[in-house]
């Protein structure tokens, strides 16, 4: 019999396929426990860490329905009950119709700040793992987020640094950086937060 390195590397495929689904479960089952503590669903959560976290021009119904890769009425179904609440406020944009941002109210600040722990029980468990092993898995996942975001499956949001569309330090004045993409300067904090249109520069 002729030996065939396809064949190995579509098993070795397949078993680390279904080792993902299992991991995906028991990532759910981890989130559903945390969230609970916080009398919220956890996409009620990824919600308002969406807004906290996402720089404010770029918090919009939309981007956040693409983030949890669901349908538009999935998102705000969601959002309405963060609003009904009082967690968020959507601001309609008068220019665009189409188009909807979204804010944290008082409360939904506070409730967002108490949301730090939430997550940590997956991460106590991935810090078992000796260094090496650990190099690998981050390896290995991202070269996995890396496919899934080219192949427009998954959002990844990071800060402005490292994007194509930004240009660092292009004026002067308190809105020194500047992004092509929206053709908008920006102040040196909102180059900090997240945004979902993040391009990584090649």
């Amino acid at each position: 019999m002729i030996y065939n390195p396809q064949h190995r590397n579509k098993d070795r495929a397949a078993r680390v396929s279904m080792a993902l689904l299992r991991l995906a479960q028991a990532i759910k089952t981890i989130n559903q426990e945390e969230s609970a503590e916080f009398e919220l669903s956890p996409v009620q959560i990824q919600a308002l860490l969406f807004v906290q976290h996402t720089r404010e021009d770029m918090a919009t119904v939309g981007n956040f329905t693409k983030m949890i890769g669901s349908s538009h009425v999935t998102a705000v179904k969601v959002l309405n009950g963060l609003a009904s609440k009082g967690l968020i406020r959507k601001i309609p944009n008068p220019a665009d119709r189409r188009v909807t941002r979204l804010t944290l109210t008082n409360n939904g600040e506070l409730a967002a700040s108490k949301l730090d722990q939430w997550g940590n029980t997956l991460g106590q468990i991935v810090e078992t793992l000796e260094e090496a092993q650990l190099e690998q898995l981050e390896t290995g996942l991202g070269a996995i987020i890396s496919s899934l975001n080219r192949q427009g499956r998954l959002v990844v949001a990071e800060p402005c640094l490292g994007c194509v569309h930004f240009r660092p330090h292009a004026a002067e004045g308190p809105s020194p950086h500047f992004c092509r993409l929206i053709q908008k300067y920006l102040t040196h904090e909102a180059s900090l937060q997240e945004c979902p249109e993040h391009t990584e520069a090649l």
